[in-house]
Order: structure tokens, then C-alpha cells, then sequence
């Protein structure tokens, strides 16, 4: 009688992993689970799939500069839900394998939304069913997911290059009902995109409540500013640090800022210290909100300049939009600076 085979931790937490987000790629999991060993990881991956645990397919999709690509995908075979639910990883439920099968449309979004996760290991992640359940969502929703940290959930949508503009009106709509998060995550995958999404919101004057909506490039900066700046456990010593040159940045009390600032900046003795709005984490509610309550008469009566910080490339952008609002100084955060910042970081590929 053959030796019944012994499955490893690994094996398992690799087989829970496709449980919770569905499907990944060959590339993804060996980048989560065998640190790249790519010959080790296929051999194991090889091994899953003859037992029948898991099940793969090659599916065709959009690589950098719309190049076609084909890609091996892998997902939760029934046998490899049995295991799970005999070592008491997951609970018996309504959920059957052939349930997490993705539809192409579902595919291209699921598949972002693990990179995301999977770039991210240090922050709590709730894959689209998740975050629906928890939030009473429609299954049709456009969310793809969602980070959790201290201050609470953010909700990530997902803009492709070619969105349709039916598409961005649907996302604005899921923002628009006001669910309580702490946070909107949309990463845009072409500045065109982002262009439209952006003109979206203000025709049609989006409000959030002070929820923050943070628009961000579906790539390693975008990644690498989520992580320092907007979820890390330090993001305000992180942003400290990145604005040193210019002073000391400091909170702004709550409750006792009607203007909605959420920063000022401490500079040399005696200087009256001016408010701070970064553009640095792409909130494109912020900037606006703020000018709407400290306008010209609220100035006259403080005295206090405004501080906008944004990425070197788009001064004069800010500075062109600002030209009547002389109280605003445009400030650029040199490339350099913000990337030595997360150096050490791999691109989303």
C-alpha cells in the first residue's frame, strides 16, 4: 500500500490563500511562497496539481504596452477544499470549488487586487467577497477589495487603461453612497484614465464627507506610498521625514480646525506657522474642501499661508489652477527624494 503523502504548512497556507482570493498566478505564488526559487516552487506547484488539489489554466491577457501575454493560472481544486476543511483551516460551508472559478471580466480585477495583497503582507486584506459581505455590497459591485489598519477599512477600486466611461460613473456611484470607511483606494493603470475619472468627480461636484479619496498609480510609487504613507502604523513620522527640509510638520488638533487642514508646518522662531495640504498621497478631495472653507476672508483674518505639497512634475499644473488663490505656495517633492524613500521595492509587473 503507497504511503499517504505528508502536506506541508506551506502547502496548506498556499491551498487557504486560493481559498480566500480565488485565483492567483504561477508568478504571484511562487513570489509569496518560495521567494522566487522558481524551479523549487514549480516542482511543488506540479506536485499539488497531480494530487489534484489544486487546478491550472492558461488564460491570455494584457501585458506592459498592451502586448499579449499568456499566463498560468491556478485555483482550489475540490480535493484541495476537502483538506482544507479536514484540518479544520476552514469550516464547512455553501461554498463549493467550482464556485471560485473567475469569469475573464472578474479575472483581470481579482488578479490586480492580489498583487496589491500580495505586495502589501504587513496590512490586513479582505478580498471582494469579503469586503461585500461585510459591507452589505451587491455582488455586482466594482470594489475589489480592501485593506484594514488601525484607523479602519479602505475600500479598493481598480481603473483600467481602457476603462469605459459607463465603468467610472458606476465607481462613482459605490463611492457616492458613503459606506463608513475610512478611505478610498483608486489605482488608475493610465494617466488618460485618471484624467476622466477626475472630471467625473467634479462635474458631477463628488462629496465624500471627509473620507479621503486617494487616486494612485497602479505601480511601484502607487504601491510604495500606500504602504509608507497612507497604512503604515507610521505614516505621519513617514511624512515627517519627507518634508523635513521645509520644517517641522505637525498635526493640526482635531476639533479645533474648522477649515478642515489636517497638517501645519513649524518653522523658524517666531514665524507664524502655515497649513499644510500633501498632495504627495494623490487625495483629490482634500485640496479642494480645505480652499472651500479657508478662502480669501478666512485668510485675511488668520494670516496663515497654505503649504501644497505635490510631486515636482506637477507645479506648475498646481500653479496654473492656484493663480488667483495668492495665498497658496506650490511646493515640489524632488523625485529623488520621494524614491529614496522606498528604495528596495520591486515593480508591479
Amino acid at each position: 500500500m503507497p504511503r499517504q503523502r505528508e502536506w506541508t504548512k506551506r502547502d496548506v497556507d498556499i491551498l487557504y490563500e486560493l481559498y480566500k482570493v480565488r485565483e492567483m498566478t504561477k508568478q504571484q505564488i511562487l513570489q509569496s511562497y518560495f521567494e522566487g526559487n522558481e524551479r523549487y516552487g514549480s516542482k511543488r506547484l506540479y506536485v499539488l496539481r497531480g494530487e489534484g488539489l489544486v487546478t491550472s489554466e492558461i488564460h491570455g491577457g494584457n501585458g506592459q504596452g498592451g502586448k499579449r501575454v499568456r499566463t498560468a493560472y491556478y485555483r482550489l481544486a475540490a480535493r484541495g477544499l476537502e483538506l482544507l476543511r479536514k484540518k479544520g483551516v476552514v469550516e464547512e460551508s455553501k461554498y463549493r470549488a467550482r464556485d471560485l472559478e473567475l469569469t475573464a471580466q472578474q479575472r483581470q480585477y481579482i488578479i490586480d487586487a492580489n498583487e496589491l495583497h500580495i505586495r502589501l503582507p504587513e496590512v490586513v486584506y479582505m478580498d471582494s467577497r469579503v469586503i461585500k459581505r461585510k459591507y452589505k455590497l451587491n455582488r455586482g459591485n466594482l470594489t475589489v477589495g480592501g485593506f484594514s489598519n488601525e484607523h479602519g477599512d479602505y475600500m479598493i477600486f481598480i481603473l483600467n487603461a481602457d476603462a469605459k466611461e459607463t465603468t467610472l460613473q458606476k465607481i462613482l456611484m459605490e463611492i457616492k453612497a458613503k459606506k463608513y470607511i475610512s478611505g478610498y483606494l483608486v489605482y488608475y493603470k493610465s494617466p488618460s484614465v485618471k484624467r476622466a475619472f477626475e472630471a467625473l468627480c467634479h462635474e458631477q461636484a463628488l462629496v465624500t464627507g471627509g473620507v479621503p479619496l486617494y487616486m494612485l498609480p497602479f505601480d511601484t510609487k502607487g504601491i510604495e506610498i500606500t504602504r509608507r504613507y497612507i497604512l503604515s502604523t507610521n505614516a505621519f513620522s513617514n511624512l515627517q521625514e519627507l518634508l523635513s527640509s521645509h520644517g517641522t510638520l505637525t498635526r493640526v488638533k482635531e476639533g479645533s480646525n474648522k477649515h478642515g487642514f489636517l497638517y501645519g508646518m513649524r518653522r523658524e522662531e517666531g514665524l507664524m506657522t502655515p497649513y499644510v495640504v500633501e498632495m504627495i498621497t494623490g487625495d483629490i478631495m482634500i485640496l479642494k474642501r480645505c480652499l472651500r472653507n479657508y478662502n480669501v476672508d478666512a485668510y485675511q483674518r488668520e494670516g496663515r499661508r497654505v503649504l501644497l505639497f505635490c510631486y515636482e512634475d506637477e507645479v506648475q499644473r498646481y500653479r496654473d489652477e492656484l493663480l488667483s488663490v495668492t495665498y497658496v505656495d506650490v511646493i515640489g517633492v524632488p523625485k529623488m527624494v520621494l524614491e529614496s524613500s522606498f528604495e528596495g521595492r520591486d515593480a508591479i509587473t
